[in-house]
């Protein structure tokens, strides 16, 4: 419920950033390569007014949702069952790099089964922008389109960048999570 929360909550700034991160690269393949580009409030504005009001600003949501509670599941039960593994015989928890290695690992598995669900999200937070090439009707729609033109790579392009940021990002969070909890349980604090 937590990812949930905080996915609706952030989702219309995470839609502007990957419509700024393209921007420009759309504006120089339409022959305008020095127009001035919106910024961050002007591009909600301009998606609020011309796309279909706040509706606009959450387009992409479903496939996100839908991928939330999954990645959150498999990535905390990859991260015990990894933890439990790179725990040596007789000790009761791993070293630093054990558990940095369970987190890498369980960010990656986490990632790379939910992966098509993150291609479908930025492939909707994108679709009504002009010279995009692709429109979905749906999320059944974008699968089918996505299968018939690109084959089953299509839901995965981009995969190899992705667990290249995630694993070590997963990695390091969950460390700094058992670092933390590890303190304030020396301070007599129960977890």
């Amino acid at each position: 419920m937590a990812g949930i929360t905080s996915v609706v909550a952030t989702y219309p700034l995470d839609i502007v950033r990957t419509r700024l991160s393209i921007q420009s690269a759309s504006f120089a393949t339409l022959g305008r390569p020095d127009t001035k580009l919106p910024g961050m409030f002007t591009t909600m504005k301009v998606m609020h007014r011309s796309e279909g009001g706040v509706t606009a600003l959450y387009r992409g949501l479903g496939p996100t949702l839908a991928g939330v509670a999954p990645y959150v599941g498999i990535n905390f039960a990859t991260y015990e069952a990894m933890r439990k593994f790179m725990t040596p015989e007789g000790q009761a928890n791993p070293s630093a790099l054990g558990k940095l290695a369970a987190g890498a690992i369980s960010g990656a598995v986490a990632q790379s089964v939910t992966y098509p669900f993150d291609v479908l999200r930025r492939r909707f937070q994108v679709n009504t922008m002009s010279g995009i090439g692709y429109q979905y009707k749906g999320i059944f729609d974008a699968i089918s389109i996505i299968l018939k033109a690109e084959g089953p790579k299509g839901l995965y392009k981009g995969l190899l960048p992705n667990l290249l940021k995630v694993a070590p990002s997963i990695g390091s969070s969950f460390l700094s999570f058992e670092i933390a909890r590890d303190l304030l349980l020396g301070f007599g604090g129960t977890l």
